[in-house]
């Protein structure tokens, strides 16, 4: 009887805290309700919730926007909103511009701009052959950034630099997000040494990067894709209006006796327009652009030449290969912008590529159709000491990558994938073996990734945002909104019955001082994997994982579900919906907070509705506390049901 009646009580305060603060709940957001109802229960002011940036010497190579981040780790969730709404259908130089802001180094003053032509240079330009206005002023435009703009602007960007060290960003530096299948089977010894020669490249490194400023050429990428959008977008409407193909490109009818045909605009070598049959390009160019036909293209790249590259294709089913490291939509010392407005599309990469930004800027934007995109290393929304962005606007997609790609910030980087609509696919990791804990997982590194080199380097943004469709998520180590070292991980997937699979440190997970967050709006949503996952943050870091609806099952072995780490914050958040939470491991689960380092971490779990099934430390319409230093969690009905609406009788 005194048990019935001690559970009598206890529903009874929690259906009356529920309804006390639904009103309250209104005027701010569930979220952040139910973290401030946690704190009070826990002992634990928002203060608590914070980062001091003395932890670790400072370093010239931290953004702004994660140091800033780190002392409010949970204004997370409003940055990551603010990238996903700031997202603009059909203008991919919009999001652009708004990503470039949080490249801005912590610190830093003022910005340089990209290289600004003399009058001279304006008026450098080719003869003209083609008789149509907006092609001329397309080809136009791009000649100016390929041969002027673009050159310059990199040279700003490693003015300091010494011709040795330029080698050095494309040899050695490389190696640094570099694996080689055989490094699996290198010996103990072997591997030891390998390690010391890459500390020794990032101790050379650190010692003139903080020379380079990407700013000049990521601006110039900028405004050449700001520029030639609204060409492209006339020679689109002029087609669609009527104009036929044959009469854009028709050409002058006479050139002078003397004149080549390279002296024209267009025509220039490395420069090719294509009409509306199949077409097929092979070898290395700067521009491209191609009016229609299932075309192909065969790509390579030589970065000890740099240039910029822009290629337009209008549409039809197209097969892009690339022959080299730093083909399709990369921007290698330079600039790569890559345009498929139409067609079910194939791009297959080696590395960096599809949005690459390697000391540069890189795009690839496709509009339209189901795509296909593989790749290896350091692609499909990538960024190092510049921007790397993969924007697809429509279509069942798939993405399948080896390693740090799908939204990857490197040092100095920002790297992103924006889906706008279908149901897709995305796989990273299956090649290289981490080696250092498992005989049988692969290192992902992927998928919303951010990462520096500890303890040299602060990190960069990676990040995905998936706007509609019901989406897959596959990788194995280090994924799936997670970071490393000074560096920020984002995935935001915002509708969709979605399914998240992993192995280890992924989900709204961050390790080493930096952040990490997964957010799903919408949907009945799966999350599987063994540990470090599922909001946790390990060793001064902090990681998150919100899921505001939908019936959802989380399932994870241990030090998962809400777990701080090593001085670390963990956070699990569920906003609504009947859920399933399952562990392994009750200890280290469900609000626990490890007692390392004397003064402890910190664990928050929060279910604010549903009917809801535990294994572990979590229960039903409860709070709990765990037994760690700063940890436990709530389950409550932020919004009761109306009985009205379930039929109950008054």
């Amino acid at each position: 009887m005194i048990m019935i009646l001690k559970y009598y009580i206890m529903t009874l305060l929690l259906f009356s805290v529920s309804v006390s603060h639904a009103q309250k709940a209104d005027s701010v957001s569930p979220e952040q309700f139910g973290l401030d109802h946690l704190y009070e229960y826990l002992n634990l002011a928002p203060s608590d919730i914070s980062f001091r940036n003395d932890y670790t010497d400072l370093d010239s190579f931290r953004l702004e926007i994660v140091a800033n981040l780190m002392s409010s780790p949970f204004e997370m969730i409003e940055y990551t909103q603010a990238i996903k709404s700031a997202y603009v259908f059909r203008q991919p130089e919009v999001i652009a511009s708004i990503l470039y802001q949080d490249l801005k180094d912590e610190g830093q003053t003022k910005r340089k701009g990209a290289y600004k032509p003399s009058i001279d240079e304006l008026q450098q330009h080719h003869n003209l052959y083609y008789t149509d206005f907006d092609l001329n002023q397309l080809l136009t435009k791009a000649s100016l950034y390929i041969e002027t703009i673009f050159p310059n602007s990199a040279d700003t960007m490693l003015y300091y630099m010494l011709q040795s060290q330029r080698k050095f960003l494309i040899n050695e530096f490389k190696e640094l997000v570099v694996i080689h299948e055989d490094e699996e089977f290198l010996s103990v010894e072997a591997s030891d040494s390998l390690e010391k020669i890459e500390e020794g490249y990032t101790e050379e490194f650190v010692a003139f990067g903080d020379w380079i400023d990407e700013d000049p050429i990521v601006k110039a990428g900028i405004e050449c894709l700001q520029q030639i959008m609204l060409d492209v977008r006339q020679l689109k409407k002029a087609v669609d209006n009527g104009k036929s193909v044959e009469q854009i490109l028709k050409g002058t009818g006479f050139m002078p006796d003397q004149a080549t045909a390279e002296q024209y605009l267009g025509m220039q070598p490395g420069w090719k327009i294509g009409g509306t049959g199949n077409d097929y390009y092979e070898g290395e160019y700067l521009f491209i652009l191609d009016f229609g036909g299932d075309d192909v293209y065969n790509l390579e790249y030589n970065p000890e030449k740099p240039h910029g590259v822009i290629i337009i294709d209008l549409s039809g089913d197209d097969i892009y290969r690339a022959k080299s490291d730093f083909a399709l939509g990369s921007g290698c010392l330079s600039v790569g912008i890559l345009l498929d407005f139409e067609g079910n599309d194939r791009y297959d990469a080696k590395s960096f590529g599809l949005g690459s930004g390697y000391f540069g800027f890189g795009i690839l934007y496709d509009a339209l159709g189901d795509d296909r995109y593989d790749g290896d290393t350091h692609v499909q929304g990538a960024g190092t000491f510049g921007m790397g962005l993969l924007i697809d606007e429509d279509g069942r997609d798939i993405y399948n990558a080896a390693l740090y790609s799908q939204g990857f910030g490197f040092v100095e980087g920002l790297g992103a994938i924006y889906d706008i609509k279908g149901s897709d696919s995305y796989y990273a990791g299956g090649k290289y073996k981490d080696v250092l804990r498992y005989d049988e997982h692969y290192l992902s590194l992927s998928q919303g990734f951010g990462y520096g080199l500890r303890p040299y380097a602060s990190g960069g943004i990676g990040a995905i945002v998936d706007i509609s469709g019901n989406d897959s998520y596959y990788s194995d180590i280090f994924a799936q909104g997670t970071s490393y070292w000074w560096s920020l991980g984002i995935i935001y997937d915002s509708s969709g019955n979605d399914n998240y699979q992993s192995y280890q440190y992924a989900q709204g997970t961050a390790t080493h001082m930096s952040l990490g967050i997964l957010i799903d709006d919408y949907g009945h949503d799966v999350y599987f994997g063994k540990g470090l996952m599922q909001g946790c943050g390990h060793d001064y870091s902090c990681g998150l994982l919100l899921d505001r609806h939908g019936d959802d099952t989380y399932t994870a072995f241990d030090l998962s579900q809400a777990a701080g780490s090593a001085n670390g914050i963990g956070a699990l958040i569920d906003n609504e919906g009947d859920d399933h939470y399952f562990v392994k491991t009750k200890s280290n689960t469900h609000g626990y907070g490890n007692p390392r380092r004397s003064y402890g971490s910190i664990g928050l779990f929060i279910d604010l509705g549903g009917v809801d099934q535990y294994t572990g430390y979590g229960d039903n319409n409860h709070y709990w506390k765990t037994p760690s230093k700063w940890g436990g969690g709530m389950d409550i009905e932020l919004y009761p049901p109306d009985s009205s609406e379930t039929g109950d009788e008054q």
